[in-house]
């Protein structure tokens, strides 16, 4: 059977690049070994083409339900591929929730495109909240409320008398709701079609509280808005994940976010934050044990800032969240990993002595082969060798990208004083902006997207100064070091 780039909906599949022996499954990429019940080997061996729960229900002699369990274990290990979760015989009511304040424009854009969602009329309802707009945004609202009536859809408005931002907007719009499901976008976003309906359908699994889809830039034509395309803290990436307060994703934002209302009444709503609060409430809902998702699919487009003055202040925005987060969970203090090999590995690369970097390699290569054949696990001296390359040049990059997110900016002023500064910034910033330029592959030119970076990385590092100011604390800038997590 030929292949097809994603598993049908409903189906699981075997991921590439990965092998069985005996009861281990063994992935090249990263190097990894999983040890397997002998359940998990015959279903992962049915699975070399994609088969659905119930065809590996009839072979392996389980009930769907435990062998559905056990495929999602599977997925999230990483040994199995995933296609859409087909959609439900019923589709359940969905209260979709949008604070707004003097965007009158942006939220009649809004409106419209969710009025061409592909998801049955009679289980939506859309609550607007007008956080005390003085645009507008009435009369826009009037006349759309009436349009929307003729077409049998239920739109609702909740007006705020006075200003209460929208961590509280969210939480009026969600006591105002009828449906259990509860569906958050920004008045600056443009919904695709089947943002709702390719979401909604992952709730039929009811240990599944929250659920984030992909955000792109809605504007692109810009420089900036190209790079936020790519580069903005909304957009999560092509992979669907786990979020997890241990990483490496630990937030969705709520531009694009279901919950079900029971966690969101649980939870207590979001607190009244002016940035941060999507954090805030998600590292909330993983503390009390729920479960969240990120689905790389459900695309709503977010209308970005793409002039400069407003990147710069919205990057800042953001950052100066780092130290009123850092307030509500004192526990959760950066932590910079400095692990001997791989901390010297990084060291001799940025130093430029790149022939002892390799030796350090060729060592680590052989402290790992001869545990793996304590073990008497199959794996070949070369692909122990491209792992541990791998593994020391991602964490080059993962420290050099730490230092520059926090401290490009000290660094260039000091480079004023100490000219060898400037060439250590320089060093990591093109590490960092090379390996990102080649992973995101952003519609712009290298210097464009360099450009973008540096500015977005000072801009950031302003906004945790003047957040740390703020709340009169310095710990965001100052890392937890260890050698190993």
């Amino acid at each position: 059977m030929r292949k097809i780039p994603y598993p049908a909906p409903g189906c699981y599949r075997r991921t590439r690049d990965m092998r069985i022996v005996d009861n281990l499954a063994i992935c090249n990429y990263p190097l990894r070994v999983v040890r397997l019940s002998n359940v998990a080997t015959r279903l992962l061996l049915l699975c070399e083409e994609q088969c659905t729960c119930e065809e590996l229900a009839q072979h392996i002699k389980l009930p769907t339900k435990q062998v559905e369990a056990l495929c999602e274990q599977l997925r999230w290990k990483g040994l199995l591929e995933a296609g859409p979760t087909p959609a439900p015989a019923l589709w359940p009511g969905v209260s979709i929730i949008i604070p707004s304040h003097n965007r009158a424009y942006q939220l009649e854009r809004c409106l419209r495109s969710l009025c061409e969602l592909d998801y049955p009329t009679h289980c939506l309802e859309i609550l607007v909240v007008d956080d005390a707009s003085t645009d507008g945004t009435r009369a826009m609202l009037q006349q759309f409320a009436q349009e929307a009536e003729t077409q049998g859809r239920e739109i609702h408005v909740v007006r705020h008398t006075q200003q209460h931002g929208v961590a509280l907007s969210r939480n009026t719009g969600a006591e105002a709701a009828h449906h259990d499901l509860l569906a958050y976008i920004d008045s600056d976003c443009v919904a695709s079609p089947g943002c709702l309906s390719e979401l909604v359908a992952t709730f039929q699994d009811t240990s599944i509280a929250a659920v984030g889809g992909m955000i792109r830039a809605y504007e692109r034509q810009s420089m900036l808005g190209r790079y936020e395309d790519v580069r903005s803290s909304l957009f999560m990436g092509v992979r669907p994940q786990q979020v997890c307060l241990e990483g490496p994703l630990t937030y969705l934002p709520t531009a694009n976010l279901l919950v079900r209302r029971e966690v969101w009444q649980r939870l207590g709503g979001f607190a009244p934050l002016t940035f941060g609060e999507d954090v805030d409430f998600c590292h909330r809902l993983l503390a009390a044990g729920f479960s969240m998702l990120y689905l790389p699919q459900g695309v709503v487009y977010h209308d970005y800032r793409t002039n400069l003055w407003s990147f710069l202040r919205i990057r800042a925005s953001y950052a100066s969240a780092e130290a009123a987060l850092l307030r509500r969970h004192p526990t959760e203090r950066r932590i910079l990993v400095l692990p001997p090999e791989q901390a010297t590995f990084a060291g001799l690369v940025v130093g430029g002595l790149w022939g002892v970097a390799f030796l350090l390699t060729i060592l680590g290569t052989y402290k790992r082969l001869q545990k793996v054949r304590q073990q008497r696990i199959p794996i070949s001296p070369l692909a122990i060798f491209r792992a541990t390359l791998r593994g020391h040049l991602a964490y080059t990059y993962h420290l050099c990208r730490h230092l520059t997110r926090y401290y490009t900016l000290p660094m260039l002023i000091g480079g004023l004083l100490l000219p060898p500064l400037l060439l250590l910034v320089l060093i990591l910033c093109s590490i960092v902006i090379g390996v990102d330029y080649v992973r995101l592959r952003p519609a712009m030119s290298f210097s464009k997207y360099a450009i973008c970076s540096i500015l977005d990385d000072c801009a950031y590092e302003v906004g945790v100064v003047w957040g740390c100011i703020k709340h009169k604390t310095w710990k965001p800038l100052v890392p937890i070091i260890k050698r190993r997590l």
